[in-house]
């Protein structure tokens, strides 16, 4: 019995790790796509499925299996719907693996009565922890019921309700406990790829994402290309977190964010490059749009009331430099130098402008 036991959690284990790499990339709830949900269960069958046929020999003429807790996995991940469906295929393969008996009929109404229960405790409970606890009291109660229906020796049903009891529990909280490792591992992973390419603080591109943007934009350079190259940095900033502290200095870095996000327009590629510097890269971009955006950006900042943790208000300034190809810039492998160059050229000017190159534009 505990060689059968073993290689039900083994199945469980297997199916679960190999649904959570398929599905990795995945968000998985209930407002998931029909698709998703479909698939999700009907993995969840199959592996009921695969517990049934793998079930446990307790007494002689008496197998027990784990195929519930497939049910369990479906509703607490995709809801009600996908519940009554993991149900549903457990309930008909038994009937078409045991045959029609009165023993088999009542298990198959009893898989699609747990599907509707755990369906339903899914929908009314928030918590994934009470939903689970629930769910596992619901698929212990109700196939004992069936137990008492279809055992007369009481012996018999004495030794099979400890022992489905017991193994359920067992089972179930190693789930439980596997499951919710899973789930941070999955967590984890979209963090790492989210924030592989994506800046925590503004959730602007990082430099890394800026650097794989500008060498698509050269890798597909053509002859009649523009690319245009602003960067900005934030006036006097070491000041302002001296001043405020640097969670109020983390606050304006949001908001400048925010503030580039609304002064360009979606196909530009806007990127914290590093501390308070930020930049703006676009394509097949005329000069004079790219000086209307920098401007933009610079009075837009000029103007706007930085609120501070504390309800102060302050205002800051920023300095833009610009780099064009081919207008400035013959040698696209130099559009970030010159583009640099063109900062520090506003910092030294005055701070508070554009610069392209070496060309005020105030």
């Amino acid at each position: 019995m505990l060689k059968d036991l073993f290689l039900n959690v083994t199945i469980i284990i297997s199916v679960i790790s190999v649904g959570n790499q398929l599905l990795i990339k995945e968000e998985i709830t209930p407002s998931s796509s029909l698709k998703l949900r479909l698939f999700f269960s009907s993995m969840a069958g199959v592996l009921g499925i695969l517990l049934m046929v793998n079930g446990v020999q307790v007494l002689p003429g008496v197998m027990l299996d784990f195929g519930n807790i497939a049910t369990i996995l479906s509703a607490g991940y995709c809801g009600f719907g996908a519940a009554v469906i993991t149900g549903l295929l457990i309930g008909i393969f038994r009937l078409f693996y045991a045959g029609i008996t009165f023993a088999s009929i009542i298990a198959a109404l009893t898989a699609i009565m747990i599907g509707l229960g755990c369906g339903y405790i899914a929908r009314i409970v928030a918590s994934k922890f009470k939903k689970w606890v629930l769910m596992n009291i619901f698929i212990l109660i109700l196939p004992s019921i069936s137990f008492v229906i279809i055992l007369n020796n009481k012996l018999f049903l004495f030794k099979t309700l400890s022992i489905y009891w017991i193994g359920t529990s067992i089972v179930s909280i190693l789930v439980y406990y596997y499951v919710k490792y899973l789930d941070l591992s999955r967590f984890l992973y979209k963090e790492y790829q989210i924030y592989s390419s994506k800046d925590p603080r503004t959730g602007l591109n990082n430099v890394r994402q800026f650097d794989n943007e500008l060498n698509k934009m050269i890798k597909g350079l053509r002859d009649d290309s523009i690319i245009a190259l602003a960067f900005i940095d934030i006036d006097l900033f070491k000041k302002i977190n001296d001043t405020y502290g640097h969670q109020n200095g983390d606050k304006i870095l949001e908001d400048l964010g925010k503030i580039l996000l609304s002064s360009c327009s979606y196909s530009d590629i806007v990127s914290r490059n590093g501390g308070d510097e930020f930049s703006v890269l676009m394509t097949d971009c005329p000069r004079d749009k790219l000086l209307e955006v920098a401007e933009r950006i610079r009075l837009a900042v000029q103007e706007h009331k930085f609120y501070l943790l504390n309800g102060q208000v302050i205002s800051i300034t920023v300095s833009i430099g610009v780099a064009i190809y081919p207008d400035t810039v013959s040698d696209i492998n130099l559009i970030v130098e010159k583009a640099d160059l063109a900062l520090y050229e506003a910092k030294r000017a005055g701070r508070n402008r554009v610069i392209v190159d070496k060309n005020a534009l105030v």
